[in-house]
């Protein structure tokens, strides 16, 4: 995963600043775990990893739809029904997910597969043909994990 420019966890306190929000006990805790974690996570995860600190589950919830509504969190993934979260790319860098049909398994890929010269071409066909402005991107890639793969 690329380096981080940016510290969340001090960047988070000044952008809920901004917003009139407080930098709250489980506003603090989420972004520590998401920091920690490479990679996405679901609500249902966090919150497993927040026991210890008894952040509730409600509590969860509201802080990922907060710090996704004011930027510093990203839905990563939605396959199999289930919503991952990962902090968002000025913290984390421009990056792609393998995602494991079996387990539902979400892996970061290092920086972006796709060259420059491809997303440029996409970019002016999508513009010819559908008048459309290509602003990003975000390319899943779904198969089977070493794991899965091996039982």
């Amino acid at each position: 995963m690329a380096t981080t420019q940016d510290d969340p966890r001090s960047t988070l306190s000044s952008a809920l600043a901004r917003q009139g929000l407080r930098l709250t006990g489980p506003r603090r805790a989420v972004l520590d775990v998401l920091a920690a974690r490479p990679g996405p996570l679901s609500v249902a995860e966090l919150h497993a990893r927040l026991r210890p600190r008894r952040v509730n589950l409600v509590s969860v919830y509201r802080t990922v739809h907060l710090l996704e509504a004011v930027g510093l969190v990203r839905t990563a993934d939605t396959s199999r029904g289930i919503q991952r979260y990962e902090l968002a790319e000025q913290f984390t860098g421009h990056h792609h997910h393998l995602i494991c049909e079996q387990c539902g398994g979400v892996q970061d890929l290092d920086g972006c597969l796709l060259a420059e010269q491809t997303l440029a071409m996409l970019e002016r066909e999508l513009r010819r043909s559908q008048r459309f402005q290509l602003t990003g991107h975000d390319l899943k890639l779904f198969g089977r994990c070493h794991r899965c793969r091996a039982r």
